[in-house]
């Protein structure tokens, strides 16, 4: 006669409890992940709260915040990267536009308000616009590498760097300047020696303000074959 018993399943943690249950065991918070990665606050706390609609759009960038995320605090982004894109949602998107009543009003009085409603609208885009212009000034550029990792190991003689930045700054690497698309993103190719490799990758504004970052990666020779020699050159 078969035995039937009952197993009590621990509930899947989620992606989101995971990242911040071991920022927390690292003593981090929130804002030192920040000042690491430069991920704005805000799609950081959406990342742990799992309110993935309040991330940027394009799936790129919600996969390279995670990624950026999950190399600080020093996991496996692949592991990440997979509960990440289990657990979110980048298709359905819904936009909800709630009725409300307009109340009448008498002609004068709707002209009057929307003269110092413009008026008002004015003084506040110009404020903003102020405020924005010093803090582009005061703020260092911001710099998102996508590849290479931290870290990785190649048996090829060659990598490509890509990334992302501000649309008006100068990106160098390796000393190398390196142009930027529409977009401030950036793509180029280097070549690598056996051993440690030092990729250096600056965002300059042209006030002088600097972000830096350095990726290393390790081409093992004992790896290379004939056909990664040819390929490579």
């Amino acid at each position: 006669m078969a035995i039937f018993c009952l197993k009590n399943l621990e509930p899947l943690t989620r992606v989101g409890d995971r990242l911040k249950k071991i920022r927390a065991e690292q003593h981090l918070t929130i804002q030192d992940i920040s000042q690491k990665t430069r991920i704005p606050i805000k799609y950081l706390e959406a990342i742990e709260s799992g309110q993935f609609k309040n991330l940027p759009a394009t799936k790129a960038h919600r996969l390279a915040y995670v990624r950026e995320y999950a190399n600080t605090l020093n996991l496996n982004p692949a592991s990440i990267l997979f509960q990440f894109s289990q657990e979110s949602d980048l298709q359905n998107y819904t936009v909800i536009h709630p009725k409300r009543g307009l109340k009448m009003w008498p002609v004068n009085s709707l002209s009057h308000i929307f003269r110092h409603v413009a008026i008002g609208v004015l003084l506040i885009s110009f404020v903003s616009y102020l405020i924005w212009q010093i803090n582009g000034i005061l703020q260092p550029p911001k710099l998102f590498v996508f590849t290479p990792a931290d870290g990785y190991i190649s048996n090829k003689l060659g990598t490509v760097v890509q990334g992302e930045t501000e649309k008006e700054v100068r990106l160098t690497i390796n000393g190398k300047e390196a142009m930027l698309s529409n977009q401030g993103k950036f793509e180029l190719p280097i070549d690598l020696s056996n051993g440690v490799n030092t990729i250096t990758i600056s965002a300059i504004k042209k006030h002088g303000k600097t972000t830096t970052i350095t990726r290393h990666v390790i081409v093992r020779s004992n790896s290379l074959t004939a056909e990664d020699f040819e390929n490579h050159y």
